[in-house]
């Protein structure tokens, strides 16, 4: 019922109690002009200008504002997987933007999702048995990947029908292209895989 402390200048914090009461965001007011820059509220009813916001915070306007960088400090999160504002057309126009097709680039087509170097993406489920390497400043390795871990990938190996992902805690695993239904892109998630998760600056379309 009550917030404590630094939360009660976060306009996150303050806002997240607002909807459990049932009332309208704050987003400017000027009685407490003390309050943290942390959220801000895009009035839009066109899903095609959703999206157009979308890409553009993730690619320029972010940056512009506070120097985030997409691949470091940013993810889109949307309740669903299914239609123009859910994962699937997000995550394919977010990679259109954000890592283009490029002859630098190796890819792999899987049906209709295509894999690039450069991509963004999660593990969706469980991998006990998958190998990793860790090569810091001492030499590391072990088996196992988890659902909701985030990497990307750097290699796309042809001849050995491998596809190499850096996690963000530096193990590098290989993935066989059969095992390639484990992995998916992560440019943007489902708020149910969120969970657990932190990141520094979420985008969140919810229509």
């Amino acid at each position: 019922d009550k917030i404590f402390r630094q939360a009660a200048k976060s306009k996150i914090i303050l806002n997240a109690h607002n909807v459990n009461k049932g009332e309208g965001f704050i987003s400017k007011n000027v009685e407490n002009d003390d309050l943290k820059q942390d959220f801000f509220f895009i009035n839009e009813y066109n899903q095609e200008k959703i999206l157009s916001n979308i890409l553009s915070l993730s690619k320029d306007r972010l940056k512009n504002y506070g120097d985030y960088e997409f691949f470091k400090n940013i993810q889109v999160i949307t309740p669903s997987k299914k239609g123009l504002i859910g994962t699937r057309e997000l995550n394919k126009y977010l990679q259109q933007e954000l890592n283009p097709k490029s002859e630098k680039k190796k890819e792999k087509t899987f049906g209709s999702i295509v894999y690039r170097q450069g991509d963004r993406i999660m593990q969706i489920k469980n991998n006990y048995d998958i190998y990793w390497e860790k090569h810091n400043k001492e030499f590391e390795y072990g088996s196992g990947i988890f659902n909701g871990e985030f990497g990307t990938i750097i290699d796309i190996n042809e001849e050995e029908k491998q596809i190499q992902v850096k996690y963000d805690d530096d193990k590098n695993a290989w993935y066989a292209y059969q095992d390639i239904e484990q992995i998916e892109h992560a440019y943007a998630i489902t708020v149910h895989k969120s969970q657990g998760s932190e990141f520094d600056v979420v985008i969140l379309p919810i229509t």
